[in-house]
């Protein structure tokens, strides 16, 4: 990144033609998601479908594992978009899409980061059930980097991120090479302490992609 090459396109239409003015409309444009959007609908899937084990969870006292697991998600979700909101409001030029899905589900991202420090996915843990490892953030990471980078012809690193919502000692199993971990209020002072890798050119280019949704329909 930083100095010109002829591998970047000359300007924001070379690399992206369909998203000419007026081309992009409101139900493709990401920025207009929700934080958890994607788990929400499918906790709302899940319950219509299991409402009767849900509710007798609810009045056992044992609760249904899944849909428990689904607001745990959630809840992590919402509180690193908390955390993310404060550092769009001290400075702009970052920005976050939040529940980012390829077509067919195959990759969701909780959030997507893109500003001058490069690009970061995401992915959020809250109570978790079981034992957290490294590995579906590496695939979520490797998966966006080679959509963004097919979509835009920017040679981007895409760095994957684990954020630990409402706990103090994040921890994961196995190797966590790649991979930084978090907690919700260390996400922001570490992503602004990364130096600029990204001219305003690239970073408006891999943003204007990623927030239209037939980016990630393959």
């Amino acid at each position: 990144m930083g100095p010109e090459t002829s591998s970047v396109p000359v300007t924001v239409a070379d690399a992206l033609p369909h998203l000419r003015a007026g081309r992009l409309t409101g139900g493709d444009d990401l920025t207009a998601n929700r934080p958890a959007k994607h788990l929400i609908a499918r906790r709302r899937t899940y319950f219509r479908q299991h409402a009767v084990a849900v509710l007798r969870g609810r009045l056992t006292g044992r609760p249904d594992a899944y849909h428990r697991e689904l607001r745990h998600r959630i809840t992590g979700a919402r509180g690193a978009a908390h955390e993310l909101w404060t550092l769009v409001a001290r400075r702009p030029v970052w920005r976050v899409l939040q529940s980012v899905q390829s077509d067919g589900g195959a990759l969701e991202l909780d959030q997507l980061v893109i500003g001058p420090g490069g690009v970061f996915t995401i992915h959020t843990i809250h109570r978790p059930a079981h034992e957290v490892t490294a590995e579906a953030a590496r695939n979520e990471a490797r998966r966006t980097q080679e959509i963004l980078g097919r979509a835009t012809r920017v040679p981007i690193t895409v760095r994957p991120v684990i954020v630990f919502v409402r706990t103090k000692e994040p921890r994961v199993e196995g190797s966590g090479e790649g991979v930084e971990v978090l907690t919700a209020r260390e996400l922001v002072p570490w992503l602004e302490k990364h130096r600029p890798v990204l001219t305003d050119r690239e970073l408006e280019v891999v943003h204007l992609a990623a927030r239209d949704r037939r980016t990630w329909v393959r």
